[in-house]
């Protein structure tokens, strides 16, 4: 019984060994990812002390790297996180994978992936073929109307206001009373100096 078990898990350990101690198994490098995404991956490093997933835009030359989980056991090629890159700009990113050891060293791998959750899939469309009609028929031309051009309306141009009257505006009539009432007081006055000139020779 035992030795059924061990031919049993002789493939598996093989394929163990094929498998790279830390690695990102899914999303392979140039994936575009859609909605959630599971991140699938190993960390079964020798003196393993825990793992940390990141990601961060492509175009970051730096080193600003945003978490996504920390992970206490190590892992082989397993399910890592779920991740929900609905709430993600649409872009070109990075994820990161990497192991801190039991010495305070630490190891990473690296997959660019691109997150496009905006941009609308295009639908191949078909195209429609005539039903060709049986029998010899009359196809009448469709009519069409011609859209009648508007009629030009006269456009209504603005009444004028008129202006109040100006209250210190004189009429030809008050100037040639005005002129008239100076002329009899200009003679008047000289009246009443020739009557004074005379009155004093007397």
């Amino acid at each position: 019984m035992k030795l059924r078990l061990w031919f049993s898990l002789v493939p598996f350990l093989l394929a163990a060994q094929d498998l790279p101690p830390l690695a990102i198994t899914s999303p392979q490098e140039g994936d575009v990812l859609r909605g959630e995404v599971t991140i699938t991956g190993s960390t079964a490093v020798v003196d393993f002390a825990s793992a940390q997933l990141d990601f961060k835009y492509a175009s970051d030359s730096g080193d600003s790297w945003f978490p996504l989980v920390t992970l206490n056991q190590p892992a082989l090629d397993s399910p890592l996180y779920l991740w929900n890159t609905i709430s993600i700009t649409d872009g070109d990113y990075i994820l990161r994978l990497s192991v801190t050891l039991t010495d305070g060293s630490f190891q990473e791998v690296t997959v660019p992936i691109t997150i496009q959750n905006d941009a609308q899939v295009a639908e191949p469309t078909t195209a429609s073929t005539p039903t060709p009609a049986s029998g010899i028929g009359f196809q009448a031309p469709t009519p069409f109307l011609l859209a009648a051009s508007p009629t030009p309306t006269e456009v209504q141009r603005p009444t004028p206001t008129l202006l109040p009257p100006n209250p210190a505006s004189l009429n030809q009539t008050t100037i040639l009373a005005s002129l008239g009432r100076g002329a009899l007081v200009i003679l008047g006055l000289f009246i009443f100096s020739a009557i004074v000139l005379r009155l004093r020779n007397y």
